[in-house]
């Protein structure tokens, strides 16, 4: 009697497999899943590798005629010699497979091979990277970077804050990829802040820095002591006067005529405390002091010397009031 078995085709498969079958294609599917016990175990090792890719452009790299089909193959005598080379067959492709799936994990996940991450969590910390250019990460930040940098050019993605001081490479552009915006460089230092809204603030110290719009495609070109922001569409530039944009980095703030609201605001985000002025009389002050790498205690008492008032501090809220002594 004629073996009856139901053929398979890699365009099936890839069908399958990519959730894009047509019901004729579900039920030959179906029809060969059914037809012997190996058919199951098969297609759950190549689901796997196919998992793994996580992009069907890298399975079209395969070669079909001469790795899928012998997958495909099928026998219509049931001998042992048969069932064995089948069985080198399925093998062989199966590795083929998961070699492009380890392929695909080792270039696009971190921690993997080709890529390393570093998360701050709640300290600050810092990294310098295989071409000697260092990163400085603010809490709760993220880079994602290569642990060797390629012949064209020097690419990693961020998240939060971090202030970047690149070495200098004319024929490898430093490229830094955030949610909204692409920064190059060649050489300078900069700080790049991104926050939960996909805004971006780019503040250049040194060198000359371009930023791009993601989504519009605009391009600003930086330069020392100029600060460009982008959110949604929009892509500007202008002077920066955030003299401690770079305080998280550094562990000084400056205060130069800072009105005293704006002041609070600064030491709020600098310190992570909460502060609640019940004295109206210093909000039209303004303030001029430095503080350099001193903690909150040291700020209070000389708060309450300049501006003549009380502070209560309760945990991380600072309560300023009157000082009627």
């Amino acid at each position: 009697m004629e073996n009856k078995k139901q053929n398979i085709n890699d365009e099936l498969l890839q069908a399958i497999l990519d959730n894009k079958a047509s019901r004729d294609q579900e039920v030959a599917f179906q029809k060969w899943i059914e037809e012997h016990p190996d058919h199951s175990i098969l297609f759950d090792k190549m689901k796997q590798a196919w998992n793994a890719q996580k992009a069907i452009h890298i399975f079209s790299q395969i070669d079909v005629d001469a790795d899928w089909q012998k997958v495909m193959s099928k026998s219509k005598k049931h001998n042992s010699k048969k069932h064995f080379r089948k069985f080198l067959n399925i093998a062989a492709s199966i590795l083929v497979l998961i070699s492009i799936g380890f392929s695909y994990l080792y270039h696009t996940t971190p921690g993997f091979g080709k890529l390393s991450s570093l998360k701050s969590n709640n300290k600050a910390t810092n990294i310098t990277l295989a071409d000697g250019s260092k990163i400085f990460l603010n809490k709760n930040s993220k880079i994602i970077y290569p642990n060797h940098f390629d012949s064209e050019s020097r690419k990693i993605k961020m998240e939060g804050e971090a202030y970047f001081n690149v070495k200098s490479d004319s024929s490898k552009p430093f490229i830094i990829e955030t949610k909204s915006a692409i920064i190059k460089v060649l050489g300078t230092s900069f700080n790049v802040k991104t926050n939960k809204n996909n805004k971006i603030t780019v503040c250049v110290h040194s060198g000359k820095v371009s930023l791009e719009n993601k989504k519009s495609n605009e391009i600003v070109f930086l330069t020392k002591g100029e600060k460009g922001v982008v959110k949604d569409t929009i892509v500007t530039e202008s002077k920066n006067t955030e003299v401690n944009f770079d305080a998280w980095k550094t562990g000084v703030l400056r205060f130069k005529n800072t009105p005293v609201p704006l002041m609070f605001k600064y030491l709020e985000n600098f310190y992570h405390v909460k502060i609640t002025n019940r004295c109206r009389r210093i909000e039209n002050l303004k303030f001029n002091s430095v503080f350099n790498n001193v903690d909150i205690n040291k700020v209070i008492q000389e708060l309450e010397m300049h501006l003549r008032v009380k502070i209560t501090k309760k945990r991380n809220h600072l309560i300023i009031t009157e000082n009627n002594k």
